[in-house]
């Protein structure tokens, strides 16, 4: 609930709250999935204009279990990428970590391992597609299932986030 309050999230429930949190741990997971990208992939699309993913990213679209994530935490998300590091930060939460793509699937496949933060310790599964500025990842938090498709549904643990590349 602490969380929520530094994001100015106030008036939520505290099944919203433990939802919320588990939305804000899995934008940390989302920053890991594109890190992996850089190192393994300099262009995914077959468009001539994509670029390496490194840079910064934000979210301009999340939704977690079917649900549309809120758009004053989402304002507050940042993702960093360099090389095979992530780092995604969440107000003054930090998260930190490594990706693995297999970009032989499809659609591409990541393994995304959490090394400081919320998810230290966790490997969670997803996949990922970009297209010019714009990284869709979709992955299943609770880390058992790797999504098949850019959707959540009611009832999982499925995030789903789009980001557009922050322009210098």
């Amino acid at each position: 609930m602490q969380s929520l309050i530094r994001l100015g999230v106030r008036s939520q429930t505290r099944a919203a709250a433990t939802n919320l949190q588990k939305l804000l741990e899995a934008a940390v997971v989302v920053g890991a999935i594109a890190c992996g990208l850089v190192a393994s992939l300099p262009a995914l699309a077959a468009d001539e204009g994509n670029v390496l993913l490194d840079g910064i990213w934000l979210p301009v679209a999340m939704e977690f279990a079917g649900q549309p994530f809120p758009e004053e935490a989402r304002q507050g998300i940042v993702l960093e990428i360099a090389g095979e590091a992530y780092t995604v930060t969440v107000g003054k939460e930090v998260d930190k970590g490594t990706v693995k793509v297999d970009a032989a699937a499809t659609p591409a496949a990541i393994d995304i391992v959490g090394v400081v933060g919320p998810n230290k310790g966790k490997t969670i599964l997803g996949i990922v597609e970009v297209e010019k500025d714009t990284l869709r990842v979709c992955y299943d938090f609770s880390g058992k299932d790797r999504p098949t498709e850019f959707k959540t549904a009611e009832g999982t643990q499925q995030f789903l986030v789009t980001y557009e590349r922050k322009k210098p």
